[in-house]
C-alpha cells in the first residue's frame, strides 16, 4: 500500500468528493479592461477638447494677439475665452458619456457566477458601466465641471434617465454612486461627503446585482457604504461611517449606525415633502 492510499482525506473533504477545478486566473481580463479604460479615457478626453476647441473657433471669440507680453487687458480676455473653452469641454465630456452609454443595456438583477469559463453577459455590460462611472467621477482635467453640469438642468435631463442615478435630490457634495443604473434616491435626501453607494455585492464565486433604494427626507452621513440591495425608507437617517450590509432594510424613521450598521433607536416621524 502507497503511503498516499493511507493517507486521510484532507479536512472538509469527505472520501470520495470529487476534487475542485482550481479558480481561473483572472488578471488577464482585467487586465484587457484596464488598456480598454486606459483607451475610452483618452478617446473621451481628446474628443472634448477637439469638439470645445471647433466650438470657441467658430464662435471667432480666441483673441487676436498672443498672451505672452499681453497687458491687463488683453490678459483678461484670454481668460475669458478660456473660461468659456473650459465650459464647452465640460459640456461636451458631459454628452460625451450619455452617448457611450446609450448602446450598452442595462444588465438585469441576479446572481452571475465568476468561477465559470466565459463571462456571463450580465456583468461584461456592468463592466463596460463601470468604465463609463469611473469616467463620470475622475474626469480628467478640466473636467472640474463634469458634477455641476450633470446635476443641473438642461444635461441632467439627459444624464438622470440614461445615465443614472435615478433622483430626485441633489446635494452639494457629489456622492460616489457605483452601478448608477441600479440606485434609486427620492426626494429630499441628504448625502455626505465621500459616501459610495453601490448596486452590486461580490460572492467568493459571484457577482450578485441588486437594486439600491434610498426613500424619500433620508440623511446618510460622510463615509458611508452601502451596498447591492440595501433599502433605506423614508424619514431615516445612516450615521456618518456606517457600513450598511447588503440587502439590508432600513425600515421607516430610524436610526443606523456602526460597522456593520444596526438599529440604534427610532426617530419621530418626518413631515411629506412639499414639491415647490
Amino acid at each position: 500500500m502507497n503511503a498516499s492510499d493511507s493517507a486521510d482525506p484532507p479536512v472538509g473533504v469527505s472520501e470520495g468528493a470529487t476534487q475542485m477545478a482550481p479558480p481561473r486566473d483572472r488578471a488577464p481580463a482585467i487586465r484587457a479592461f484596464v488598456v480598454l479604460d486606459l483607451v475610452a479615457r483618452l478617446v473621451m478626453w481628446s474628443a472634448s477638447v477637439a469638439l470645445a476647441t471647433a466650438a470657441v473657433t467658430a464662435l471667432g471669440v480666441w483673441p487676436e494677439r498672443s498672451i505672452v507680453g499681453a497687458d491687463l487687458l488683453l490678459a483678461w480676455d484670454w481668460a475669458l475665452c478660456l473660461s468659456a473653452w473650459i465650459v464647452l469641454f465640460n459640456v461636451a465630456y458631459v454628452v460625451l458619456l450619455v452617448v457611450l452609454r446609450l448602446p450598452i443595456p442595462a444588465p438585469q438583477e441576479g446572481r452571475y457566477p465568476t468561477n465559470g469559463r466565459g463571462l456571463p453577459p450580465a456583468l461584461l455590460w456592468s463592466c463596460l458601466l463601470a468604465l463609463l462611472t469611473k469616467a463620470r467621477y475622475g474626469a480628467p482635467f478640466p473636467g472640474f465641471l463634469v458634477f455641476h453640469l450633470a446635476n443641473l438642468p438642461p444635461l441632467r435631463w439627459l444624464m438622470e434617465p440614461i445615465f443614472g442615478p435615478r433622483s430626485r435630490s441633489c446635494t452639494m457634495s457629489e456622492p460616489r454612486v457605483v452601478d448608477p443604473h441600479l440606485v434609486t434616491i427620492g426626494r429630499n435626501v441628504v448625502i455626505g461627503a465621500f459616501t459610495s453607494i453601490t448596486g452590486h455585492y461580490q460572492d467568493r464565486d459571484a457577482v450578485v446585482l441588486r437594486r439600491t433604494i434610498i426613500e424619500d427626507n433620508v440623511v446618510i452621513g460622510g463615509d458611508c457604504a452601502l451596498f447591492g440591495g440595501v433599502h433605506v425608507k423614508s424619514g431615516s437617517m445612516i450615521g456618518a461611517g456606517a457600513i450598511v450590509l447588503p440587502g439590508t432594510v432600513v425600515g421607516p424613521n430610524e436610526f443606523w449606525a456602526g460597522v456593520p450598521a444596526r438599529k440604534i433607536r427610532d426617530l419621530p416621524p418626518t413631515p411629506q415633502t412639499v414639491s415647490p
